[in-house]
């Protein structure tokens, strides 16, 4: 069973995923699966970053 990623983990494990949509390596169909994904973990950023301070994403 697979360890569940720490904050520690998440800042590599999305750069590998950037890697892999740049490489081509995601097909185009799950690219509507992976933005249904996405977009409660944006939401939740930008609320936290609002509260905090930290840097906004669009």
């Amino acid at each position: 069973m697979p360890l569940e990623p720490t904050r520690r983990d998440w800042p590599q494990l999305l750069g590998q995923l950037a890697g892999q949509l740049d490489d081509g390596r995601v097909y185009d169909r799950d690219l509507p699966a992976l933005a249904r994904a996405l977009q409660p973990v944006l939401e939740a950023y930008r609320r936290r970053a609002h509260l905090t301070g930290a840097l906004d994403v669009r």
